[in-house]
């Protein structure tokens, strides 16, 4: 006798999906000064038929893995660490010895996180590694159907304080060369980011007679470096350079203003970054070639300056006042046409979270209490995770008995 086998069952009318205020958390201050950020969002289950769950969790989870080899032949070594360095568990829905029945109709469980400022930047587009967050959510079903999955992948920026002297403080470079020319080179900023143009102001006063500049270049330049244990892998590129080969050479005093463009995106350059998995940082290189008319000989003036790549604008690294974010809130409530999921809430999460220090072991971080701190922390506005808007795509399809009634 032959027995037909019946394949594992798929609920396709089901929906189950993790929500996000935001997608990408931003840390404003270096580790030492960041206050963090908090993680809000949803985890979305839409039924319009009953099924039986044994759990509901989910998990976020911050993950590194840096590697490379030294050598070539029979010399070469190979370096490689993959860390989860940060995991914080929720539980919806625990198990217990009998199935849960859910019955047809939307369940929606909020959660939000604290995240400590001192986590690493995401880090994408390197050649030798990578830093990154996700969250991942499971209902897990009996034997015989498959189990939900679903998972979100979050970024997470840091930015300076815009108190910071890196926002609001010019650099300049003066000196006197080789007794032939005072020069003084000036960037209105240290902080940069995608696309954005650099304005460069030259000014040079020649001390010799017959000298002129045959070309100036100006290249940004990116170094980054990864770690494994005690042992470091250091690389470099220049990601753009520019070139004037008509300097200003009449005259008493020499002075322009040269642009740079930052690339507009990655893998074409990273923003900086202070973790000690992978490290990014940029400076400005400048060359400055001189020619004695008379004589023919050819001299170069080289300077450099530190500049940081921030992956937000000047404008976004303030906080939006309370007043304005209150405002937006409820304007978007008013203005929402969505449809809202209902809040049942089955049992409360059981939430545990730990910071790893080393692959293979997780150690739970204490942070130190501050008094002095309090006053900078991150402001409690009014939850907004029922806005947050679901996608086109997220339309249910409609129930049975929505169907025999149109008929």
């Amino acid at each position: 006798m032959v027995h037909s086998i019946s394949p594992l069952k798929i609920n396709p009318s089901s929906l189950f999906q993790i929500r996000l205020e935001q997608d990408t958390l931003t840390m404003r201050g270096s580790p030492s000064e960041s206050v963090g950020c908090v993680l809000r969002g949803q985890l979305v289950l839409a039924l319009n038929e009953p099924i039986k769950v044994r759990e509901i969790r989910m998990i976020f989870r911050g993950k590194s893995k840096v590697n490379w080899i030294d050598g070539v032949g029979a010399g070469q070594s190979y370096h490689s660490e993959e860390r989860i360095f940060y995991q914080h568990e929720w539980t919806f829905l625990p198990a217990k010895k009998n199935y849960h029945i859910l019955s047809p109709k939307n369940y929606c469980w909020d959660f939000e996180l604290i995240l400590p400022g001192i986590l690493p930047e995401t880090v994408e587009g390197c050649e030798n590694g990578y830093v990154h967050y996700k969250l991942k959510a499971v209902a897990e079903r009996h034997k015989f159907a498959l189990n939900l999955n679903t998972q979100r992948a979050v970024h997470i920026l840091r930015c300076p304080l815009p108190t910071s002297l890196d926002c609001t403080q010019s650099l300049v470079i003066a000196n006197t060369w080789s007794d032939k020319v005072e020069y003084e080179i000036v960037v209105a900023s240290r902080a940069y980011t995608f696309g954005e143009k650099i304005p460069i102001d030259i000014t040079l006063k020649p001390l010799q007679k017959h000298l002129a500049v045959k070309k100036f270049t100006c290249s940004l330049k990116e170094y980054t470096t990864y770690h494994v244990g005690q042992h470091t892998k250091k690389s470099n590129r220049i990601i753009r350079i520019g070139r004037d080969d008509k300097f200003p050479s009449k005259g008493d005093l020499w002075t322009t203003t040269e642009l740079l463009q930052i690339p507009t995106s990655s893998p074409f350059c990273q923003y900086d970054t202070q973790n000690e998995i992978i490290r990014v940082r940029h400076k400005l290189k400048f060359t400055i070639q001189f020619i004695n008319e008379e004589t023919k000989h050819l001299s170069e003036l080289r300077a450099s300056m530190s500049i940081i790549i921030t992956p937000i604008n000047g404008d976004a690294m303030f906080l939006p006042a309370y007043d304005e974010h209150y405002l937006g809130a409820e304007m978007r409530d008013c203005n929402s046409i969505l449809p809202p999921i209902s809040r049942d809430i089955l049992s409360s999460s059981d939430n545990s979270s730990t910071l790893s220090g080393s692959s293979g072991s997780s150690t739970e971080h204490k942070f130190p209490e501050f008094d002095d701190l309090e006053l900078m922390k991150l402001p409690t506005y009014r939850s907004i995770t029922a806005l947050i808007p679901a996608p086109v795509y997220d339309s249910l399809p409609p129930t049975y008995d929505a169907c025999i009634g149109t008929h």
